[in-house]
């Protein structure tokens, strides 16, 4: 009788684990998606810090208003009185009025790049094409009339407001996309 020799075969063992090419593929793909999330975080958290700043202009507003109705000899005054500067979280934003103009002054610092809005305050009224013309609006509140300027060329003349702006302002730079409807 032959001997039959039977040579057991080891079985497979099961691969574990994933191979390098797997590793990198997932990391890729990981790197991508919080490129995106990122993205996205820092703009939903630039149009709230935005937001914030121009309901606080709203607040500066109303003190220049007052100030304007209390201002009955039309002499040169502190337009900002009774209004603080105020800044946002991390100092976000501020917002300030110019004692010598009375144009509140919104600073937006978004993507490290401040962006400026600038609200004057009119002595004299446009007209409603006059005010339309390219980033310009205007809009009444209490009576008063207000000149949204998102451009250093759209500054009104002296003429038109109640003084010069101060020399320290910053000159308006402001992004179209990020205005309120009433800027608009």
């Amino acid at each position: 009788m032959t001997n039959l020799i039977i040579k057991a075969t080891p079985l497979k063992s099961f691969q574990r684990g994933f191979t390098l090419i797997q590793i990198m593929a997932i990391l890729g793909l990981l790197g991508v998606v919080l490129t995106v999330a990122t993205s996205a975080y820092l703009k939903h958290q630039s149009t709230h810090y935005i937001k914030e700043a121009l309901a606080e202009a709203g607040q500066a507003r109303q003190a220049v208003l007052q100030n304007v109705k209390s201002n009955t000899d039309e002499s040169p005054k502190n337009w900002a009185k009774g209004y603080t500067p105020k800044f946002g979280e991390n100092h976000s934003w501020s917002v300030s009025v110019d004692p010598s103009s009375a144009a509140v002054v919104v600073t937006v610092w978004s993507l490290k790049q401040p962006a400026t809005l600038i609200w004057f305050p009119l002595k004299v009224t446009q007209s409603k094409a006059e005010s339309q013309t390219s980033l310009v609006r205007q809009v009444n509140e209490g009576g008063l009339d207000w000149l949204c300027v998102v451009r250093e060329a759209d500054i009104p003349d002296e003429s038109q407001i109640y003084g010069p702006l101060s020399a320290g302002i910053s000159r308006p730079g402001f992004s179209e996309e990020w205005l309120t409807p009433d800027c608009r």
